[in-house]
């Protein structure tokens, strides 16, 4: 795993990510620091997986634009570049790198190696940018949904998110994103 040694810009930060030789390894530069993006469980992909599906299908039915993202998209928000595990927006995404147009959704799906003071650093930055976010923990199957101008509200995996601020009609059924493959 890579430690930043040295302070650097948000250019510099650029141009060592987008360099041929780290061109298999996924960085977030966040408050001045950059560190490699780890690979997260198979079972946080499938997490993953399931609340894209239900996004794209929601807008699919309803005509709604929709793009998302994975752990491979990564975003210019408010001088940092973050990766979010799935990001939603109804724009296009960027063949550039950054994408400079930020999602309006992002959800963090927290294993128990995540450093608490990074997933404190990308939330307080996802908030400050009025991104609707949300941090999911497969164990013990909650999830933390922060709004704009709100307090954060912890759920459990039988609620319903009422998400039609961010996609008009939207609700995420949790038993859905929680269930067991069959």
């Amino acid at each position: 795993m890579f430690t930043q040694i040295k302070p650097m810009t948000i250019q510099e930060f650029i141009t060592f990510a987008e360099s041929p030789e780290n061109a298999d390894q996924i960085f977030e530069f966040i408050n001045g620091e950059m560190s490699e993006v780890s690979p997260a469980r198979t079972s946080n992909s499938n997490i993953r997986d399931i609340l894209a599906f239900l996004v794209r299908l929601h807008c699919r039915e309803n005509t709604i634009p929709c793009y998302t993202s994975g752990e491979a998209g990564a975003f210019l928000i408010r001088g940092n570049i973050l990766v979010p595990d799935f990001a939603y927006k109804p724009t296009p995404m960027s063949t550039d790198y950054p994408d400079s147009a930020p999602p309006t959704l992002v959800a963090e799906i927290i294993s128990p190696t995540d450093e608490a003071q990074k997933i404190r650093d990308k939330r307080n930055i996802y908030r400050a940018a009025g991104i609707v976010y949300l941090e999911i923990y497969p164990v013990p199957q909650s999830v933390d949904v922060y709004r704009p101008g709100t307090d954060m509200q912890t759920v459990d995996s039988t609620s319903v998110i009422d998400l039609g601020d961010v996609i008009t009609g939207f609700k995420l059924d949790l038993s859905e994103v929680f269930k067991e493959p069959v």
